[in-house]
Formats: C-alpha cells, structure tokens, sequence
C-alpha cells in the first residue's frame, strides 16, 4: 500500500507545474528575448505597462540601467509639474558659450555673437524631447536645483529607484557597478506613464508632452519600428556610447495604451544594429502581451 502511495505522489509532483512558473507562449517569448539578448552580446531590459501603470511585461525588469537621456522625458514632466504651481514656461534661462557640451543644437543656435545666450523654460523642456539637447538639460536642472532636486521629486511621486546624479554629459559615464544616473525598466514605465497617461499633469500639459515625444525623430528607428504602423507613438531616446535605450507611449487602433521602456547595455553591436535590436525586442514582447490578451 506505501509503495503504491508514493507512486502515485510522484507521478503527481512529476506532472505539477511549479506555482508561477512560465508556461507555453511565455516561455517560447522569454527563449526568443534571452536568445536577441544573446546575439547583441550585451544586457536587455524591458518593461511595459499599461495607462494605469500596472506591469504587463517584463524582462530584467528590476535591473539597473544607465538612463543617458531618457531621463529628460521624466525632466520634462517636471517643467510642466512645476508650471501648474506657477513657474512661467518662459522664465528666462541665460547661459554663455562656456556651458554649451555636445549634441545640442536648439541651444546652440541662441548664442549670439558676444558669447551669451538666452533660452526659455518651456523651448528647453520642448529641445530636451524632441533634440535630446543636453545643455538645455542641464540649464533646467540648474533652474530647479540640480539633480538631487528632480530625483527627490521622484521619491514624493513613489520612485524610489530612478536617481539622477549628474548633469551632461557626465552622467553617460555608465562605469560598471556605478548606480549614479541610473534606473530600472520598471520604475521608468510606471514614472513615465504617471506623466503620460495619468494624473501628474494637466491635460493641457500631457497633451503637450505626448505631442514632443511624436515629433522626435531620434527613436525611428528603435521601439517605433518595433510597433504595427497604425499605432500611435512617441518617444525618448538615450544613448551613452556604451548604451541604447528607449521609452515610447503607444496607443493601439482599439484603444489599448501602454509606455514601454527597453535598455540595451554594453553591447558588442553598434549604431544601426543595436537599434534593431530594441526594435525586435518590441516586437516580440507586444507580440507576446497580445496572444495573451
């Protein structure tokens, strides 16, 4: 009689499945990640959730990753968070030939002849998204406080994990083990869709930021290209040299709306290649969420 219990124990505990343990589509989705993941040679975040901010996704999710400037779509929020409060959107921001750095060209073209130039608050927020201008970054960082002061925002609204540390273009240092400037695929999703789709902003205000993120033409080639051409979406790019990342809002034909964030850290492929990468790891994981939906 035990000897046919215990049979018949292990014929049941070998046909259980594993309390939360992926099963059919999910893991084929999980194999083909984990095999693009392999093929960059580099380490693959991703994250989505829907306009409520609930995770429907996700692959490393919990990781950090270097932000490099998708950070300035959370900055932007910011600038119209603080706007509903009463900062004018055209609070001068005045800077000098000295405080240009690389890639940007909004900024740039403000300088005037005697090396001094004037930028306005809302035009910085606007070059931030749309040019990935990163002194205009940094002269909306300098007028709010600094970088401790954008991240302690981020702790009142519930991030406890994105940090922002330095300013451009130190922060795409990305050294190894260095938590500085970095976030995790989830907190950027949820902190993102709070401005995109919730209740951080105004309607007028998010209106405006979703519009930014379809003008930009940077990330054409990254989580767009990864989407069905009837779906809305905008986006915000980053990129260290050592990094490709991207965070879209995306909007189905049915209605169905979700931010979806993917980092791509280190990879041994480069430029045009990486971008198909980010592009195919969309495609898959919003292949994945509709077959269960």
């Amino acid at each position: 009689m035990r000897a046919v219990l215990a049979a018949m124990l292990l014929a049941v505990s070998a046909c259980a499945t594993t309390p939360g343990e992926p099963t059919g589509d999910s893991v084929i989705q999980a194999k083909a990640i984990r095999e693009l993941e392999r093929r960059s040679g580099g380490r693959l975040g991703i994250a989505v959730v829907d306009a409520r901010g609930k995770l429907v996704s996700a692959d490393r999710g919990h990781e950090r990753f270097a932000m490099c400037s998708t950070f300035k779509l959370l900055l932007a929020g910011q600038v119209f968070e603080r706007a509903a409060k009463g900062v004018s959107l055209r609070t001068p921001l005045s800077f000098t030939r000295a405080d240009l750095v690389s890639h940007s060209p909004g900024t740039e073209k403000l300088l005037g002849s005697d090396g001094r130039g004037e930028q306005r608050l809302g035009m910085a927020a606007r070059d931030t998204v749309v040019l990935g201008d990163n002194t205009a970054a940094n002269l909306i960082l300098t007028q709010m406080g600094g970088p401790a002061v954008f991240t302690a925002a981020l702790r009142r609204a519930g991030d406890t994990v994105t940090r922002l540390d330095r300013i451009e273009t130190e922060l795409n240092q990305n050294a190894p083990g260095d938590e500085r400037d970095t976030t995790s695929p989830i907190a950027m999703a949820t902190s993102a869709a709070a401005y995109i789709f919730g209740n951080r902003l105004q309607p007028g205000y998010r209106k405006q930021l979703r519009s930014w993120m379809v003008e930009s033409q940077t990330g054409l080639a990254r989580i767009r290209a990864g989407l069905p051409q009837d779906w809305l979406v905008g986006d915000k790019t980053g990129s260290c040299g050592t990094a490709y990342n991207d965070v879209a809002f995306a909007e189905a034909p049915d209605g169905r709306k979700y931010v979806i964030a993917i980092y791509l850290d280190r990879p041994t492929v480069e430029g045009a290649a990486a971008n198909a990468v980010i592009a195919e790891a969309t495609r898959l994981t919003m292949e994945s969420i509709e077959t269960a939906e």
